[in-house]
């Protein structure tokens, strides 16, 4: 199996830096479409002067930017050197691909427990992975567990629950309204209170009503979060 370019699917890498010069060289063996895409102009510059003609200078938080690299029915690797970006990633490609398979690079139990939470296909632990394991998580997915996670280290994100209180500036206002961004934020899902606490990941579509009550299930930094909670109960002013 290995020496020999089998897989047919185009992969997109998403990260040149350590990582993702490394997952290249392990993917390039086995794989014989490679795109490379990162939003550091250096990192692209990298790439090609590695002999690497695909790769592209994009901005990886903006959407427009990512569905024209043509995600739709490819195999994406997230592989940036900080895995809060990598968590980042993949709930945007969630969002807003069509049968593509997520796969995102981890270095911790506690970022691989995020990227499964938030929708990665699968994760792979570098502290566990060998190159011919990495090859095979992406060709053989039905004889191929995802790795353990033994390694605990708080990558400062979090993923927080966090009901809106009555008379919240969020009150009456639907999702596509808040730019949640602005707030260091990314909305996951909601639980609504008149639906019988059913949960609705925000990926769907689904441009919901934010009523008192509602419970919001948002990713982000400790301070951001805090100070998300602090805005929405009147503790502190909204910023003009």
């Amino acid at each position: 199996m290995f020496g020999s370019k089998q897989e047919s699917r185009d992969i997109i890498l998403f990260g040149y830096g350590t990582l993702g010069h490394r997952i290249y060289e392990i993917l390039s063996s086995n794989f014989s479409k490679i795109y490379v895409a990162d939003s550091d102009e250096e990192a692209i510059q990298r790439a090609k002067e590695d002999g690497i003609v695909t790769a592209y200078h994009i901005d990886l938080i903006d959407d427009t930017a990512l569905r024209e690299l043509g995600i739709d029915h490819k195999i994406l690797f997230c592989a940036m050197d900080d895995i809060s970006h990598n968590i980042f990633l993949v709930l945007s490609l969630k969002s807003i691909t069509t049968d593509s398979t997520i796969i995102s690079v981890s270095t911790s139990a506690e970022s691989s427990r995020k990227l499964k939470f938030i929708g990665a296909d699968k994760v792979i632990d570098l502290y566990e992975s060998s190159a011919n394991r990495i090859v095979d998580i992406i060709t053989r997915p039905a004889v191929t567990k995802v790795l353990d996670e033994i390694i605990y280290a708080d990558n400062h994100i979090r993923i927080e629950e966090i009901e809106i209180p009555p008379n919240s500036f969020l009150e009456d206002k639907y999702v596509n309204e808040v730019d949640f961004r602005a707030y260091g934020l990314v909305l996951i899902g909601i639980t609504d209170k008149e639906l019988g606490d059913d949960f609705i990941f925000v990926s769907r579509g689904i441009n919901h009503k934010f009523d008192a009550g509602d419970v919001l299930v948002l990713l982000g930094e400790r301070q951001a979060l805090e100070r998300f909670y602090r805005l929405l109960s009147g503790d502190e002013p909204l910023p003009e």
